[in-house]
């Protein structure tokens, strides 16, 4: 990956950037890629984030993520 996070990416296993994804109910998540434009959180260090706007939702409503390093190294 360009930026460097290819190894931070990319599936859910120790090491990677979020802890798991959760996506709205009715989304096929069995085919060979996940659907990644649906996805609705992601839930980074236990804390829950809207993934559209990476504005935290829990347990601290409205804070802003912040940006991701260019490289993971």
């Amino acid at each position: 990956m360009s930026l460097g996070l290819f190894s931070s990416l990319g599936s859910l296993s120790p090491g990677k950037l979020a802890d798991f994804l959760i996506y709205p109910p009715g989304i096929d998540l069995t085919g060979p890629e996940l659907p990644s434009k649906e996805i609705q959180y992601v839930v980074l260090s236990g804390r829950v984030y809207d993934a559209a706007t990476l504005e935290e939702v829990w347990p601290v409503k409205g804070r802003k993520l912040d940006p991701l390093p260019l490289s993971a190294d």
